[in-house]
């Protein structure tokens, strides 16, 4: 069944301590949180926010998708999403190995095709159709570099890694986060044989997301700073490609300062990130979503891991999305302008941010965490019931 209303992340936290033996002030002790904090995590009065669920998670020797409630099983069933997880899981096991086929594969050129549909697909956050679609490309492709050589060789692993990069995507918005980190692998093995720059630094950028949910944000800073590095003497094929994922990288650096209540060092990267924006304009490369309207919705989340609901409230007044932009990257916005409406006790402006991202992005926002705990955390303190909540509630299975 769904989460009871009441099975927020707090309540999770709490039921995890008590598994434990710990009380609150034990729990306290061991993430380096103050027990004031979890007490009022643990009653909903606070947010939980992603910096306290990684320390919690580490102090209770649980994964962060324990707390999170992810996946959530019920709702991937009803939408048979989860039907589409196994045959990827199984696409996964072989990468390396030669099939033995009698048809030969299509050219690399027409499997490039639709390697970058699938990129389209996850940028707009169309999930279906891609985790669908996803096993069979990763099938062909392996049994295509086994059978070509030179340059069409290394497209085709450059194709492969961002198969695999479509396969993280899917698997860490829907809560598979061991499925994530087995695409991540994937794209290490894959993206020297690419020999293509940029996939390495997409690579960290994929990592350090993987460590900021496990709290280790200086580990995740030496990765970023490690391919800024490695990306100073890299010869890329497209030189605007260089600008993209500095940039994202510089973003990616920010969200780990934020998350580690750095505001300093956060917001100087954010500085260095709309330096490179103003002076490169907006950049499809690598299927990122680079430009300066993506420097102000970084802006407006990390003002959200510092938990300043007003001043990012106040940041998103001068963030102007493009009406082309990624859907997966405006959808996550206005998930997190909700989440800041909310807690600066504006609910009715919350769920209007809410209703928004629903509608450019839906698959990615039913599933998303910050809706579900934004959700739940409107019911519990709601005094009139709400027709639209209510509705809106339902949609996302609780």
């Amino acid at each position: 069944m769904p989460d009871d209303v009441d099975e927020h992340i707090g309540a999770r936290i709490a039921r995890f301590r008590k598994q434990r033996g710990l009380l609150q002030q034990g729990l306290a002790m061991r993430a380096n949180i103050s027990k004031s904090l979890i007490s009022k995590v643990e009653c909903g009065q606070k947010p939980a926010s992603a910096a306290l669920v990684a320390a919690c998670a580490r102090a209770l020797n649980v994964t962060t998708s324990d707390l999170l409630g992810q996946p959530f099983i019920e709702e991937l069933r009803r939408d048979r999403l989860d039907d589409l997880i196994q045959p990827i899981r199984v696409g996964m096991e072989n990468w390396d190995v030669p099939h033995d086929q009698e048809i030969p594969p299509r050219p690399i050129s027409l499997i490039r095709v639709d390697v970058q549909r699938l990129l389209v697909q996850r940028r707009e956050a169309d999930y279906m159709p891609m985790a669908r679609d996803l096993p069979a490309v990763i099938d062909e492709l392996v049994h295509a570099i086994h059978t070509t050589a030179g340059e069409e060789q290394r497209q085709g692993y450059e194709c492969l890694a961002n198969a695999f990069r479509c396969i993280f995507t899917l698997s860490w918005n829907f809560g598979y986060i061991d499925l994530a980190t087995v695409a991540l692998d994937r794209i290490a093995l894959a993206a020297p044989r690419a020999d293509e720059p940029g996939l390495a630094a997409m690579h960290a950028y994929l990592r350090a997301q993987t460590i900021l949910s496990s709290g280790r944000y200086e580990v995740g800073m030496l990765v970023i700073d490690q391919a800024l590095r490695d990306l100073g003497g890299a010869q890329m094929r497209r030189s605007e490609d260089l600008s993209a994922l500095r940039g994202s990288l510089h973003l990616r650096a920010a969200v780990i300062a934020g998350r580690a209540k750095d505001a300093d060092s956060a917001d100087a990267r954010l500085a260095d990130a709309r330096g490179i924006a103003q002076a490169s304009g907006e950049l499809p490369s690598y299927g990122l979503t680079w430009g300066l309207p993506n420097v102000g919705v970084h802006a407006v989340a990390i003002a959200c891991e510092l938990g300043q609901w007003d001043q990012a409230i106040e940041i998103s007044k001068s963030v102007r999305i493009p009406r082309d932009w990624s859907r997966s990257r405006a959808g996550h916005h206005w998930m997190d302008l909700g989440r800041a409406y909310f807690w600066a006790n504006r609910p009715e402006k919350a769920l209007d941010c809410l209703v928004r991202a629903r509608r450019i992005a839906p698959q990615q926002t039913r599933y998303h965490p910050t809706v579900r705990e934004t959700v739940l955390a409107m019911k519990r303190r709601e005094r009139v019931r709400s027709s639209a909540l209510a509705q809106y509630a339902e949609w996302i299975g609780i």
